[in-house]
Formats: C-alpha cells, structure tokens, sequence
C-alpha cells in the first residue's frame, strides 16, 4: 500500500509538471496570452515607464506612471497611449508586471481596485521612485518582482544615476528568464546601447548589440520578440557606431618562424 500510494504521488507530480511545461510552450508560442496566467499566479498589475532621458515625446511622456489592472493589459487592443507617437514609434515605453507586496505598491494596488476596472492609476515620477526605494526586497514577492523593479530603477535612473541604469539594464539582459520578465529584455538592450553609446564606450555597445542579433535572429519571430522599430534602432546605432570607431592602426613588422623579418606591411591608401 506504501508503495502504490507513492507511484501515485510521483504521477501526479509528473502530470503537473507535464501541463505546466505544456503551458509554458504555449505561452511562448504565442498561442495563450501570459497576462491570463499572471492574473492567476501573482501579478496584480502592470506599470507604464519610460526612460528619464529627455528624448521622450509629449504623447509617450503622458504614459509614464500609469498602471493599469491586468484584465485591461489583457485586451488584444489595449495601448496606454491617448495620442499616437510623435516619434513613429520610436519612443521606449516599458509595461513591467508586478506583484507589490511592499507597502507602497500594495496602496497602489488598492487604489487601482477601487478606481474601478476601466480605469487607471497615474503616479508622478516621485511616485515612481519611491516604489524602487520601499521595502520590496524584504517582501513576499521580492523573487516576482526584483528585475521589474530593477527596470524602473533603471528607467528612472537614466539622466541622474546613469551606472545605475547600466546595471540595471545589464541584470535584466542576464537575468530574465521567467515569461513576466521576458518582454523586458528588447528594451534593457535598446536603453543600454544608447546609455554606453553616450558614455563613448562604442566597441563596448557594438558587441552588446551584436549580441542581441544573435538572441533574436532575424529569420525567427515570437511574441517576446523585440519589434521591426527595435530592430532597426539597433541596425542604425550599430552602423553609426562602426564609423565612429577608431580604425585599427596595421601591424608594423612580423617575424617569421625562421626568425627571418617579414616586409612591413602597409595599409592600402
């Protein structure tokens, strides 16, 4: 009997781990939104942030601080936006999921619930600090919530602490593996670039974009994905980069085996 109840366990454990795995393949497929799953297992709602870097147009300016519950991100035409992008899309805006089991995001959760389910949040950029600096890390959902907080933090950080953005953006790029995080990534590359592209470490964003090109071939698409506009920011930085580059400067002498020197070789004019 000891035994036949313990095959027993064992299948069900196998059982859920199967349909577990089988969702997780479905949500990456694109095929289940992974919002349905987060109203399910932790998220209770999703903040709009964008980057303090002064480059922002008005229209996506208005969308930092807002939070939203998850039915409404859930919507296959939900946008944040009143107004369409002056910038054709360009702008960066960031949606991040949290849980908020810290006390200054768990009064934001409340007044999202009693705002009513078709309505929204809107927290001032104070606001938006504050939460980075409450007390998430000593919370239950600190595990859930540490790379969404860490790209706030970062988003917040860009114009005044730009290291800080840095390391944030670089944990996430490491980091994100759960699907809540997922669709954080394409932004962490994009904001990195353009951080380490104005502290004139060129080589440096070169090889962190080469990088992204080999995460997200061109020839396989997905719903974490970064989008065509992403893409092609990251094409044209990494062809203004190159030109900025210094260039080599040739090898003057080389000896060969026998210890003979070689003629000096000189670039072409």
């Amino acid at each position: 009997m000891v035994f036949a109840d313990l095959l027993l366990y064992i299948c069900a454990i196998l059982a859920l781990l199967f349909l577990w795995q089988y969702y997780q393949n479905q949500i990456l497929a694109g095929h289940i939104k992974a919002v349905d799953i987060f109203d399910r297992s932790g998220i209770r709602m999703y903040l709009c942030a964008t980057p303090d870097d002064g480059e922002i147009c008005e229209s996506c300016r208005e969308v930092n601080g807002m939070v939203f519950l998850p039915s409404r991100v859930a919507r296959s035409e939900f946008t944040p936006l009143r107004a369409a992008c002056s910038n054709k899309g360009r702008c960066t805006i960031v949606i991040i999921g949290l849980y908020g089991a810290w006390p200054e995001a768990s009064q934001v959760v409340r007044q999202l619930r009693a705002a009513g389910r078709e309505s929204f949040v809107h927290l001032s950029f104070e606001e938006l600090v504050g939460l980075t600096k409450g007390s998430w890390q000593a919370s239950v959902s600190a595990a859930t919530d540490h790379l969404g907080v860490g790209m706030l933090a970062a988003l917040c950080s860009e114009n005044k602490d730009p290291e800080v953005a840095v390391s944030g953006y670089r944990e996430i790029i490491q980091q994100a593996q759960e699907v809540h995080n997922l669709p954080l990534v394409a932004p962490a590359y994009l904001q990195l670039t353009t951080l380490l592209e104005r502290q004139g470490h060129s080589e440096e964003a070169v090889a962190l974009i080469e990088d992204f090109e080999k995460r997200y071939p061109q020839n396989k698409t997905g719903p974490y994905y970064p989008t065509k506009i992403q893409r092609g920011l990251l094409t044209i930085k990494k062809s203004h980069l190159r030109t900025a580059l210094p260039s080599q400067p040739p090898p003057t002498e080389q000896t060969s085996p026998s210890g003979v020197e070689d003629l000096t070789i000189k670039s072409a004019t």
